[in-house]
């Protein structure tokens, strides 16, 4: 690592001097302050990295002033300076702010030691707060793909949703960005800051589900070794985003009601309540309200849930949004492969326009990065595309044909865009059909379909 700027506040200039004297042959570069006006002047110009701060400045506190370089500056990093070698003046220290503390008289090779290492952490600060940045960028409102009136709207309610900390039911197909819409919701919120913490229901077996969110104490069931935090707790700040709402047990929609009401949970074996002010947003592609008529899905839950609906339209539905969300892709995965890529054909923008996506933009997304991979020119051209795609648009289905060749043509459409979004492999097709491999296997030889989903 290279050497940075060290800014040293000390009052007595003698101290003040042998100091950065013997910092500057250790190869830092030194900037020198007398009191908290001057150091705030320092950081004001100068990239300062680490601040080592004395604790007595003549009529400042070094505690203080440490707070004041850290509210003007969070990515600094200061090291305070005591005479005073006690627990409470080190407690008081970093409760300011400080990373770490040194006691006169000053060990020249563990204040090096010091600093290196706080220059470690700012240097991660500085990564995470950049990061932090990409995503608040990323996921603005104002990044997501508007060109049709159906995604006007959803606009206009996810800036609504981000103004407030209501919670938030989003709904819609798989695959139409209800994980965007979240996202958007939260970096664009005044809970950027805090933790945005994503759970696929269905992914988690229903034995574990309790002690993901709630969390468990030690012992509260087998194999539970140590406290564990659930993310309701890990969330506090910030949002916990619930995917596929739908299919959370029974028992557990008990738990989340009450955490709406009341804000508080329950670890699992656990008497003690527990408290958290994460903002949940919900997502599914089911009925919700078919799902409560059938006594599946409680009413009093739905209801908190539902306090701001958001409903993701299918990519079907808005055909106007496919050419900036194609450019966007292609943009994205042209500077992930480092290819030069000029743009699409009309020819093949035609072909993505004309497709109805059952998968929507996840599927969208997936053809266009398949595309720039295996691009060999600058331009995607038809010819680049799934086959499916051109075969959608010659082999539309006739409303007058009979429910047998209906059936047959739609077959034999939807295996070989399993087929050809599985790279050709038969296991990966069936699950994403449905069939067994042995009844894809069948229905390729009667079709006569070859593996590579010609």
């Amino acid at each position: 690592m290279s050497k940075a700027l060290i800014l040293i506040v000390e009052d007595d200039p003698v101290q003040r001097k042998l100091l950065g004297e013997s910092l500057e042959r250790e190869g830092y570069e030194i900037v020198e302050a007398a009191d908290g006006a001057e150091a705030m002047a320092v950081t004001r110009s100068r990239p300062v990295e680490v601040a080592v701060v004395d604790y007595k400045l003549g009529e400042d506190v070094g505690t203080q002033v440490i707070r004041d370089l850290l509210a003007r500056d969070p990515l600094l990093t200061p090291i305070m300076v005591t005479a005073f070698g006690n627990i409470e003046r080190a407690v008081e220290a970093v409760r300011a702010g400080a990373y770490d503390y040194i006691v006169k008289p000053i060990d020249l090779g563990k204040l090096v030691l010091v600093i290196e290492r706080a220059r470690e952490r700012h240097k991660l600060k500085k990564e995470v707060s950049e990061l932090r940045s990409d995503l608040e960028e990323k996921f603005r409102s104002k990044n997501v793909v508007i060109a049709s009136s159906r995604m006007e709207a959803v606009g206009q309610m996810l800036a609504r949703a981000a103004a407030t900390d209501a919670t938030v039911l989003v709904s819609g197909e798989t695959g139409t960005g209800k994980d965007l819409a979240a996202k958007t919701i939260h970096y664009s919120s005044k809970r950027k800051a805090g933790p945005f913490l994503a759970v696929n229901l269905p992914s988690l077996p229903e034995t574990l589900i309790e002690s993901e969110l709630f969390g468990a104490e030690k012992g509260a069931y087998t194999g539970a070794n140590e406290k564990k935090i659930g993310k309701f707790e890990a969330a506090a700040g910030g949002t916990i985003f619930l995917d596929e709402i739908g299919d959370l047990p029974s028992h557990i929609q008990v738990k989340l009601l009450r955490f709406l009401q009341d804000k508080e949970f329950f670890r699992l074996g656990s008497s003690r309540p527990q408290r958290s002010d994460a903002r949940i947003i919900a997502a599914t592609n089911k009925d919700l309200d078919g799902l409560v008529k059938e006594s599946l899905f409680r009413a009093d839950l739905y209801y908190r849930l539902n306090v701001i609906r958001i409903e993701m339209p299918p990519l079907r539905e808005r055909k106007e949004d496919i050419p900036p969300l194609v450019d966007l892709f292609i943009k994205r995965f042209a500077r992930r492969e480092s290819k030069a890529v000029a743009g699409i054909s009309r020819e093949a923008m035609s072909l993505l326009i004309a497709y109805p996506f059952p998968g929507n933009i996840r599927e969208l997304e997936n053809i266009v990065e398949r595309a720039v991979v295996f691009l060999e020119g600058e331009t995607i051209r038809a010819e680049d595309l799934p086959v499916f795609l051109k075969e959608q648009t010659e082999e539309a289905i006739d409303e007058s044909l009979g429910l047998p060749e209906k059936v047959r043509r739609l077959e034999i459409r939807e295996i070989r865009r399993a087929l050809d979004q599985s790279g050709g492999v038969k296991s990966r097709a069936a699950r994403a059909l449905g069939l067994t491999e042995r009844m894809l296997a069948y229905k390729m030889k009667t079709y006569g379909i070859r593996a590579s989903g010609g």
